[in-house]
């Protein structure tokens, strides 16, 4: 009797710890997969911001120290009228302003590679109205990522018998967020006017151009 006792209050506690385990699994299995698809909702605007933000500073110090000006990067040539008849690039200064800047984006990318993702804790919930309630867990993720930059340039009417030629960068970005178990990734391309002219009279038929 006493042992029939003993062996049924030994099953009970084994039933409970099980039932407890896969309880714990279950709640621990849903609070994963809520938390992925919080992140990954938070991180889709969190990436582009800390990579914009990156590529901003880096193009921003690269111009403030080089102080890149329209002449450097292209040659104009006129007639003996003083119509301007034809552009060509300054294909050495081009190239080394690219390399700089390609250098300077990358490093900054780099440079930045931790970023931290808070969420709060009521959010797991799913309610709305508790979304932004208790304290906040945070998730380190790396960023890193690749650009590739070209230098274009365009003319744009700017009035009666006047054309704008303008220089500018074009970045295009593919950078992510990872975990070790977890990889977000965007692409965006994004442009920064380097320099610009005025050109008055008729667009030149000539143009050596960038690229």
């Amino acid at each position: 009797m006493y042992y029939s006792k003993k062996n049924k209050r030994k099953s009970l506690i084994i039933k409970l710890l099980t039932l407890f385990l896969v309880l714990f699994i279950a709640v621990f299995c849903l609070f994963e997969f809520k938390a992925r698809e919080l992140i990954r909702n938070l991180v889709d605007n969190e990436l582009e911001i800390q990579a914009m933000s990156s590529i901003d500073r880096a193009v921003s110090e690269v111009l403030d120290r080089l102080d890149v000006d329209y002449k450097e990067l292209i040659s104009v040539n006129t007639s003996d009228g003083g119509n301007v008849t034809s552009l060509s690039t300054n294909t050495t200064e081009v190239n080394k302003l690219k390399a700089e800047l390609s250098l300077q984006i990358t490093d900054y990318i780099k440079n930045d590679k931790k970023v931290t993702a808070r969420i709060p804790s009521g959010a797991f919930t799913g309610l709305v109205l508790l979304s932004d309630i208790g304290p906040k867990i945070p998730v380190s993720l790396s960023l890193g990522g690749s650009v590739i930059t070209t230098i274009n340039s365009d003319f744009v009417s700017a009035g009666i018998n006047q054309t704008v030629h303008r220089v500018y960068l074009t970045v295009d970005a593919d950078v992510s967020l990872t975990c070790p178990i977890i990889n977000y990734e965007c692409s965006f391309v994004t442009e920064y006017e380097l320099c610009q002219t005025v050109i008055v009279g008729s667009t030149p038929e000539v143009f050596a151009n960038i690229g």
